[in-house]
């Protein structure tokens, strides 16, 4: 009995998404894409995003290791886990220490290209949340505009007004401008949380990285 009715709801509520997508009209396929790929951009960042990509805990104990305590053994060690590459700092640690008999103003010159080049990968399908966040009210605008022109379509003779044209109209134009903001929200969500997200990241990398080549620089003025 329980399985029936569930059938019956689930039977119910695919009706009522049909009959939402045949009032939107053709608009909301084009809708439906900008969503599959918004939550894709989103899936994506987040796994991109995550700490063990960008400053896993492992790496930033190394490096602090090393800041307060540069020694022959730390060297290695740091030397060893930057050669990984495995995250974002591993990356920029090592291209200090690739370049760490070079002089301080070249570690740094390096170092902010490696970084620019790195903060660049951290925002690679953000640009695609900015379009869908500019499109898809666009696009609900566009279903809009289409319903209220079949709205006037059935007023277009008084003595035959066409109620079923006009009730068509009105509930394309309101399919669409409700399915154009129920895309546009996430994805502002999820862009404003990504960007936040990689401003933190890159103030911490930033950090770190001159605590770094201080620790370097320091280290290689006492050894010549």
């Amino acid at each position: 009995m329980y399985l029936t009715i569930l059938a019956t709801e689930e039977s119910y509520g695919v009706a009522k998404i049909a009959e939402f997508y045949d009032k939107g009209g053709i608009i909301m396929y084009a809708l439906t894409f900008c969503s599959l790929l918004t939550l894709a951009v989103i899936v994506f960042k987040a796994l991109s995003l995550a700490q063990k990509n960008v400053l896993p805990n492992d790496m930033q104990k190394v490096v602090g290791h090393y800041i307060q305590n540069p020694n022959d053994t730390a060297v290695e060690q740091l030397a060893l886990e930057a050669s990984k590459g495995e995250s974002v700092l591993a990356r920029l640690t090592q291209t200090v220490m690739n370049r760490r008999e070079s002089g301080d103003q070249k570690i740094r010159d390096a170092l902010q290209a490696k970084a620019h080049q790195e903060i660049v990968k951290l925002q690679g399908g953000i640009q695609v949340l900015d379009v869908v966040i500019v499109v898809s009210p666009l696009l609900g605008l566009l279903g809009t505009a289409s319903g209220i022109t079949t709205v006037f379509d059935g007023l277009s003779s008084l003595q035959d007004v066409k109620m079923n044209i006009m009730a068509a109209g009105v509930a394309e134009a309101l399919s669409t401008t409700i399915a154009g903001l129920a895309v546009a929200v996430p994805a502002v969500i999820g862009h404003s949380f990504f960007n936040r997200k990689i401003e933190t990241y890159a103030s911490q990398l930033e950090v770190t990285c001159d605590d770094l080549v201080n620790a370097v620089t320091e280290r290689q003025d006492k050894v010549a």
